[in-house]
């Protein structure tokens, strides 16, 4: 299937875009749980003293940020990857209209369904 084909570079970058996006998110989850939980204390301690009170706004504001910035990525590779699919499988209905010889111009006076079971005066 030449369609396939031609849009391989198209796949490749809407699943990198869609790993990239969940990648941030998780690491700035990561970072966040690391930097607000009460545990890493020698992590923590090894920052200024003056700066340890903008450290949880800030790994705060970074999970916000990275959850936009994460989600346009992976929502934006979904949706490319999803209009592939869309243009795969209507190449394909195309494909088979055209071999079954249906013309889209054809007149609408065809007999219905019903007709061919009637008998033949």
């Amino acid at each position: 299937m030449a369609g396939a084909r031609r849009y391989r570079f198209l796949g490749i970058l809407a699943l990198i875009q869609t790993v990239a996006g969940c990648l941030i998110i998780f690491a700035a989850a990561l970072t966040a749980f690391a930097v607000l939980s009460p545990w890493p204390a020698m992590i923590v301690a090894r920052v200024p003293g003056e700066w340890r009170g903008s450290l949880a706004p800030a790994a705060i504001g970074g999970v916000a940020a990275a959850i936009v910035l994460g989600g346009s990525l992976a929502i934006t590779g979904q949706m490319l990857l999803l209009l592939r699919d869309i243009h795969r499988h209507a190449a394909r209905l195309d494909k088979r209209d055209a071999r079954r010889g249906r013309d889209p111009g054809r007149s609408a006076d065809r007999p219905d369904a019903t007709s061919r079971l009637l008998p033949r005066r």
